[in-house]
């Protein structure tokens, strides 16, 4: 079986979500992924699927994008190529909204079938979900193994599909949309976790870079340097939460752009210092970089 990711570290097989066929797994480890056939007129696709046997005539260049939908808080799937994608049965065809991805889905583009999964524990460390076959990974990183591929230690997706096969099919869909709020509850929390860890390393890379040991930088200047390095590579959103004060309508982020930045900051004590210095009504705040990031 092929194993690939979108990463150029040191292959581990590892990521946000991972697609699985019957000859081949991808471990996604960024929030956006192409699949389609690679040309020598465009740029290579992350999953070359008519490589994998999914032909190539049903199959365009740049076919269908997964990604993850930050103002939705899920996974979903864009639909480019003329021919569609089918999502647990159903075509669906480019012009549509972007179609929401739930683990275990069976997805098929062309002539090849494979399954959308989400991991069982997050990526950060601890069980997203009350899965008994929940294993341990390295360094906190959701692991080949820690994947929701369903099988008889899932127990309340097993016990709904029994009674599904039973007939008591609204009880089972009442567990399942139970289940489900549970995991989107724990993903967004993990996602949240990954979005805080990487501006926090994104601030502590400018401040290393930009001041001596135990040199203050005024939050104003820090905003400048972030914004002319992060603003068109950061998602709108996280600019919009981080980098401007629209999200935090209270009076102290008045003319303060850099306000939900300074509130992320403030959590991280073992990293940064703030220092709040006022001179008449104005407020001016300071931060240090006190120990890099492990």
């Amino acid at each position: 079986m092929e194993t690939t990711s979108n990463s150029s570290g040191d292959g581990v097989e590892a990521g946000f979500a991972k697609l699985h066929g019957e000859d081949f797994e991808y471990y996604m480890q960024t929030y956006s992924i192409i699949l389609g056939r690679n040309s020598k007129n465009s740029p290579p696709v992350d999953i070359d699927l008519s490589s994998l046997g999914g032909g190539t005539k049903n199959i365009s260049r740049h076919h269908a994008r997964i990604f993850y939908d930050f103002r939705r808080r899920r996974f979903a799937l864009d639909v480019l190529g003329k021919n569609g994608c089918s999502v647990e049965g159903v075509l669906h065809l480019p012009g549509n909204p972007p179609v929401k991805l739930d683990s275990q889905d069976l997805l098929q583009i062309g002539d090849k079938e494979f399954y959308f999964l989400l991991p069982v524990r997050s990526i950060l460390g601890g069980p997203i979900g009350p899965r008994s076959h929940v294993v341990t990974g390295r360094g906190g990183v959701v692991s080949r193994n820690e994947y929701d591929e369903g099988g008889s230690g899932d127990y309340a997706l097993g016990y709904a599909k029994k009674m599904r096969r039973g007939g008591d099919g609204q009880l089972a869909d009442k567990m399942v949309e139970a289940r489900s709020r549970v995991d989107r509850k724990a993903d967004n929390h993990q996602l949240l976790l990954l979005e805080e860890k990487d501006v926090v390393s994104s601030v502590a890379t400018l401040l290393s870079d930009l001041c001596g040991p135990g040199e203050w930088m005024p939050m104003e200047k820090l905003h400048a340097e972030l914004v002319d390095n992060c603003s068109d590579v950061w998602h709108h959103s996280r600019v919009r939460k981080y980098l401007t004060s629209e999200d935090y309508p209270s009076p102290e982020s008045n003319g303060k752009p850099w306000y939900g930045l300074l509130m992320l900051l403030r959590k991280y004590p073992e990293h940064f210092v703030i220092n709040t210095r006022t001179k008449g009504r104005v407020t001016h705040e300071f931060v240090c970089l006190v120990s890099l990031l492990s």
